[in-house]
């Protein structure tokens, strides 16, 4: 938890109660390669949502080869989508790891409106956001959609 700052790899939103206990997920899952089980490379910290979902699934992208500008966040829906700038082959594994872990359904859509709309009233800063909701604060910036004064 210390070393990657609570923060999910696959929601990119620090893992509290509503998101689910911290767990360890297996990148190449156990059932399909055992010989990985225990290389700290193959680990990934995961909210139990998103492991669970995950679950024995090779198609998912990895969150250590995504690259700044791959995922793009629609601030009205709060729904992720594959960048339009995006290759087709590229494209095509962001949505289906969207799709796999079901990034859209309401529990994480309300999950990144609650940091959103806390910033946007002034109830926390967009330090604090940027530190417990990377993606919705980079895609906050990214937009112009930061509150006047924040730079």
């Amino acid at each position: 938890m210390r070393a990657y700052g609570r923060i999910c790899a696959y929601m990119a939103i620090w893992i509290e109660e509503v998101t689910g206990a911290g767990t360890i997920d297996h990148m190449i899952p156990r059932a399909v390669d055992w010989n990985h089980v225990y290389e700290w490379d193959n680990y990934r910290l995961a909210c139990s949502l998103m492991n669970s979902r995950k679950n024995a699934a090779i198609a998912v992208l990895d969150p250590f080869q995504v690259e700044p500008g791959w995922f793009e966040l629609d601030l009205v829906g709060m729904q992720v989508r594959a960048s339009g700038t995006v290759s087709p082959s590229i494209r095509e594994r962001l949505e289906r790891t969207i799709e796999r872990l079901r990034l859209n359904e309401s529990d994480c859509r309300e999950a990144r409106w609650a940091w959103a709309n806390a910033y946007f009233r002034r109830e926390i800063s967009y330090a604090f956001v940027a530190r417990r909701a990377p993606f919705v604060a980079c895609e906050l910036r990214r937009q112009g959609r930061l509150n006047p004064g924040d730079v």
